[in-house]
């Protein structure tokens, strides 16, 4: 999804990356909405990287800084979501994601024909029930 450059900068702070050789090889942003829901974003490794795992890696640290921020949920809309079973998140309704569909959904130029699907990781259960994260140094 096209991002302003002035969306870009404010959100600069919700990125990791991975790097390799002092380059920037991945990214992934944790972008948080003000009902405490958070999204994976702007996932993306270099295809021509000869390290596997970054995507991995970047997923599981920012589910730990999400656990860290007392979240309860973690979404994402994806094309690839084989990946994203693989790292235990399931499928939700996009209608269950009203934050996002507002934020994002409505001014996309696809949502008509949207390709994507919802999936969702709970990070709490209930308050004597969590999901454990893996900590990602």
């Amino acid at each position: 999804m096209p991002r302003a450059k002035s969306d870009m900068v404010h959100s600069i702070n919700e990125f990791a990356v991975t790097e390799i050789d002092g380059k920037v090889s991945g990214c992934a942003s944790l972008y948080i909405y003000d009902t405490g829901l958070a999204e994976i974003r702007s996932l993306g490794i270099d295809p021509q990287s000869a390290v596997s795992g970054q995507g991995r890696q970047l997923v599981d640290h920012l589910l730990v800084k999400a656990k860290k921020l007392a979240l309860n949920r973690v979404i994402v809309l994806t094309r690839v979501p084989d990946f994203f079973e693989k790292q235990r998140f399931t499928f939700c309704s996009k209608e269950s994601l009203p934050e996002k569909v507002m934020k994002d959904c409505e001014l996309c130029l696809r949502k008509e024909n949207c390709d994507e699907v919802a999936m969702e990781y709970i990070l709490k259960l209930s308050k004597s029930t969590e999901i454990p994260c893996k900590y990602v140094a």
